[in-house]
């Protein structure tokens, strides 16, 4: 499956991953995605704090399905921050 990161920034990833960032005693704070590129990369990401965590975990669950369901999809107009 292919991803474009950025402008210029296409990567082939084998697996993504959608999950609540929990910072310890059930406290979720967020929305996780992680990919695993073919060379063994993890690129880890989180949605930002302006959007709610509801609205983030639907959104990361929707690009997964349409990447998987594609084959590609474009990353670059999520409101994310790299771990």
């Amino acid at each position: 499956m292919r991803v474009l990161f950025n402008e210029g920034v296409l990567r082939e990833v084998v697996s993504a991953e959608v999950k609540p960032m929990d910072v310890g005693d059930g406290v979720i704070i967020g929305t996780q995605i992680n990919f695993l590129t073919v060379n063994g990369d993890k690129l880890e990401y989180i949605y930002s704090q302006n959007v709610p965590i509801e609205e983030s975990g639907q959104r990361a669950i929707d690009f997964v399905r349409n990447l998987y369901e594609d084959g590609k999809a474009d990353f670059t107009h999520e409101p994310v921050e790299m771990l």
